[in-house]
C-alpha cells in the first residue's frame, strides 16, 4: 500500500523531540511505537504519525486556494485531493471555491469521522469568510453530508485511483503529499493521475523534498535495501520516497504531462557530506542536491 501521508504537524511535543533526540535516535523511536498495538486516532491526539494540518479549516482554505489560482475560465470544475490526512474539510470547503466534485484519496482511513467536527468548522469557516458562497450541507450523517457536498472518502490508495473513471478530473492537487507515496509504486500513481484527468486538466503539487527528520537530507544516508523494507517504511512516520526534484519531473513527462515549476525553493549550501550520501545517490547533481521544497504543475 502506497502512503499518501501528509507531511507531520509540528506540535510541542514533536518540536520537543526535534530539539533534543538525533535524527536517528527518532528513526528507531518512531520504527518501535508504530508496532506498538495503539489506534491511529490516539497517535495523531498527541501529535504523533500525525497526517498534516487539513483538519483546520483556515488552512484547508489557504491550500484551496493556492492550488485554484490556475483553474482559470472554470466556472466549475471536479477535483481530486491526494491525501487528505486527518480531515475530510478541504472537499466541503472547496464547494467556496467552484468545486461540483472532490474525491479524497489516502492509504488509510485516517480521517475524522465526526460531523458535529465539520458542522463547527464550517460555520466558523462561513462566519470568518463571510463572501464565500458554501452550499447546504445535510448534516445527518458523515456520508449525507460527503454526499451532499459531491465528495467521495477512498482510502486504499492506488487501487482506489485505479477505481475513479477516465477522463473524470479537472484538477489533482497535495500539500507535501507526493514524497511520501512508495518509491515502487510513485510511476503508477503518476500514470493513474493522467488517467483520470480530462484533456486541459491539471495537476498541482507542493513537494517537500527535505528528509522529514530534521529537515536536511539524512534520508539519502540510507541504502534502497533498508529503507525499502515495509518493517522501515510502513506507518513509521517518515517514509519519502527519496525522489528528487529533477527525477519527479522526469517521471511526470514520461506518463505524458507538460510539467512546469511554479516555485522552487533551495538551500544555499549543501546540508549533507558526499561521503555521508549512500552510494546509489552519489550521481545526483549539486542542483537536486539543494532543492529543499518544490510547487510543480503538471498539464494533460
Amino acid at each position: 500500500m502506497c502512503l499518501y501521508k501528509s507531511i507531520i504537524n509540528k506540535r510541542v511535543n514533536y518540536n520537543f523531540m526535534k530539539k533534543l533526540i538525533p535524527w536517528y535516535l527518532r528513526i528507531i523511536i518512531k520504527v518501535l511505537l508504530a508496532r506498538l498495538p495503539i489506534a491511529y486516532g490516539v497517535w495523531s491526539r498527541v501529535g504523533l504519525f500525525r497526517h498534516g494540518s487539513m483538519d483546520s479549516y483556515d488552512y484547508a482554505w489557504n491550500i484551496i486556494k493556492l492550488h485554484t489560482t490556475e483553474l482559470v475560465n472554470r466556472p466549475s470544475w471536479r477535483g481530486l485531493e491526494l491525501g487528505p490526512g486527518d480531515a475530510m474539510t478541504s472537499a466541503f470547503l472547496a464547494t467556496a471555491a467552484g468545486a461540483e466534485s472532490v474525491i479524497l484519496v489516502d492509504s488509510g482511513n485516517f480521517a475524522h469521522r465526526d460531523v458535529e467536527l465539520y458542522r463547527r468548522q464550517i460555520e466558523h469557516f462561513s462566519a470568518t469568510n463571510p463572501e464565500a458562497d458554501l452550499i447546504k450541507f445535510d448534516f445527518s450523517s458523515i456520508d449525507s453530508l460527503l454526499e451532499s457536498a459531491g465528495a467521495k472518502y477512498l482510502s486504499t490508495g492506488l487501487v482506489s485511483m485505479k477505481s475513479i473513471p477516465s477522463s473524470s478530473v479537472d484538477l489533482v492537487y497535495s500539500q507535501a503529499v507526493l514524497e511520501h507515496i512508495r518509491v515502487s509504486e510513485f510511476e503508477d500513481t503518476m500514470r493513474e493521475c493522467y488517467r483520470i484527468m480530462d484533456k486541459g486538466g491539471l495537476m498541482s503539487h507542493v513537494v517537500d523534498f527535505k528528509d522529514h527528520l530534521g529537515g536536511g537530507l539524512n534520508n539519502l544516508r540510507f541504502p534502497t535495501s533498508l529503507w525499502e523494507r515495509d518493517w522501515f517504511a510502513l506507518n513509521s512516520g517518515f517514509y519519502t520516497n527519496r525522489i528528487r526534484f529533477s527525477q519527479m519531473v522526469k517521471i511526470g513527462e514520461k506518463v505524458g504531462f507538460t510539467v512546469s515549476t511554479k516555485s522552487v525553493t533551495r538551500w544555499k549550501s549543501k546540508v549533507i557530506a558526499d561521503r555521508h550520501v549512500a552510494e546509489e545517490f552519489s550521481d545526483l547533481t549539486l542542483d537536486d542536491l539543494l532543492v529543499s521544497g518544490a510547487h510543480i504543475m503538471f498539464t494533460k
